[in-house]
């Protein structure tokens, strides 16, 4: 089932914003007198009565509490180089929907897109909405955070505790390695750019004493291809490799 999120603690009756009035009425098709799922700001879900609607603001009122069945485990974060267009976009909705618990946009030396302290800001600002709108369409209990633009130095100094892992074109070692050695450890998919990482910076990752870089097989992926490709799989191995 669809859900809808509030930036608040659910206690009571409660309004929704205009634009979330606008999701249920027109997305999810709900009419006063349904029931939809609503999860706050605390992480903890509601089956809630829409009590009453118009075309600005909807009234809800918590009904029940939903216990959620996921279990909680290791997080598996993607660190990906900012790509041009649209392609950033389409990757953080489709990370979204895969379950990666936090994403990371990265600038590095071959990347297309320049971003500037404005566009830096405006462009976050729109992919936390786009991973909001998906853990919507998905059915999440929660909406992946969409950190700030980082360098690849940022990256390690604040995500460098954990597992990373870089696949490179030039390597051999087949990511189920990887898989096996961080299947119970927090992980890092870190990502290239169109054009690929520059030598100095797998250099740099490889100084890293919890970074592996292996091969997503022998093809060369496109960087949104690579990203999905890896996250999935990786997700999928590492579940295999801790049972």
């Amino acid at each position: 089932m669809r859900k809808l999120f509030t930036s608040f603690p659910i206690g009571g009756e409660f309004h929704l914003t205009a634009d979330d009035t606008h999701h249920l009425m027109r997305v999810l098709r709900a009419a006063a007198g349904d029931e939809v799922i609503v999860t706050d700001s605390r992480g903890a879900s509601f089956h809630c009565k829409i009590n009453g609607m118009d075309g600005k603001e909807a009234v809800l009122l918590p009904v029940a509490r939903v216990e959620e069945t996921d279990a909680a485990g290791p997080e598996l974060i993607l660190a990906a180089a900012v790509l041009k267009n649209d392609k950033f976009d389409w990757l953080v909705q489709k990370a979204t929907e895969l379950g990666v618990n936090r994403i990371i946009p990265i600038q590095m030396k071959y990347c297309v897109v320049k971003l500037n302290e404005k566009r830096r800001l405006e462009r976050c600002k729109r992919w936390q909405k786009i991973a909001l709108e998906a853990a919507k369409q998905c059915g999440r209990t929660d909406v992946p955070p969409v950190d700030d633009v980082h360098s690849l130095a940022e990256l390690v100094r604040d995500y460098g505790d954990r597992f990373i892992v870089v696949p490179y074109e030039l390597e051999t070692v087949p990511a189920q390695a990887a898989a096996v050695a961080a299947s119970r450890a927090d992980t890092v998919v870190c990502i290239g750019p169109e054009g690929g990482f520059a030598r100095e910076e797998i250099e740099f990752l490889k100084t890293c004493e919890r970074c592996m870089t292996v091969s997503l097989g022998r093809r060369i992926l496109r960087a949104e291809t690579a990203a999905l490709t890896a996250g999935g799989r990786f997700f999928f191995l590492r579940r295999v490799s801790a049972r």
